[in-house]
């Protein structure tokens, strides 16, 4: 049977959780042109009280609390136990930012309403986004400013897409469903839009975010990559099923896939995203 590679919020509370724990630094040194892309066109005012949904491990939290002092603040909320808890301790001693682990879709968040929502790749897992949407807007003050960040079209995104092709050469792997929940849930722009309005935002405006990714994190090398891609992408379940050889080939393929992103000691691989901005209405 051919191995699904999606992600909802149960993976996130388990295995898909412990993998960004463990990776966490590798995780947080590759998106960070992403976020500091949203955060760039969020601009956090001194005084603002922000949301941070799906905060992982806090970093886009840390920053946004550093450009409200002195008088804002920032909570940060994440499904997964593991990454709060680690989300916590890394933001020790910043009195400004907290955290709680909790489904920002369903469940009450301390703190609401706000004067503004920021997401870096936080939002793509909501097994029913029009409710989870309504839920956001809830958490916002009426006239309140949402900022996400979420990945564009897989074919925009080699990065991990071409990877996934290569792993697909040597293990089944379903069709991609890119209206389940999962890293690319929301790449099309005008269904992103259709559900911010339907669950009661305004001014939705969304432009894209085209950057580099060097796949493992700063320093990165083709072979950095490729053992950073078999584990850490959503497919890498996938790699437990097949034996010693096939994992081998894959590793081969991989490398040789990222060296033709490799110069000068530097690996940047094509990646687009979406900046989304909208508005609560009443």
């Amino acid at each position: 049977m051919a191995k699904v590679d999606q992600t909802g919020a149960e993976d996130w509370q388990g295995e898909r959780g412990d993998h960004w724990l463990r990776d966490m630094d590798k995780f947080e040194s590759m998106l960070e042109p992403l976020g500091l892309a949203l955060l760039e066109r969020a601009a956090p005012l001194p005084g603002d009280r922000i949301v941070d949904i799906g905060c992982g491990g806090g970093w886009t939290s840390r920053k946004a609390a550093a450009d409200v002092l002195p008088t804002g603040s920032v909570r940060g909320i994440d499904i997964a136990p593991m990454l709060v808890d680690e989300a916590t301790s890394r933001a020790r001693g910043i009195a400004n930012v907290a955290f709680t682990c909790a489904d920002a879709g369903e469940g009450d968040v301390p703190g609401a309403p706000f004067d503004r929502m920021i997401s870096r790749l936080g939002v793509m897992f909501f097994a029913d986004p029009t409710s989870a949407f309504a839920r956001l807007r809830g958490l916002l003050r009426i006239g309140g400013q949402l900022d996400w960040a979420v990945w564009a079209p897989p074919e925009d995104n080699p990065w991990m897409s071409g990877a996934r092709k290569i792993a697909a050469k040597h293990v089944e792997l379903a069709p991609p469903d890119l209206s389940a929940p999962g890293p690319f849930a929301l790449s099309d722009p005008e269904r992103l839009a259709g559900l911010l309005t339907q669950a009661g935002f305004t001014d939705v405006d969304i432009v894209s975010w085209n950057g580099k990714q060097a796949v493992g994190g700063q320093g990165s090398t083709p072979e950095h990559a490729a053992d950073f891609a078999m584990t850490a992408f959503s497919f890498s379940d996938a790699m437990l099923e097949i034996g010693p050889d096939a994992r081998s080939a894959i590793r081969s393929d991989l490398v040789a896939y990222y060296a033709g992103y490799y110069c000068a000691g530097v690996l940047a691989v094509p990646a687009k995203a979406w900046l989304v901005q909208a508005r609560s209405g009443s």
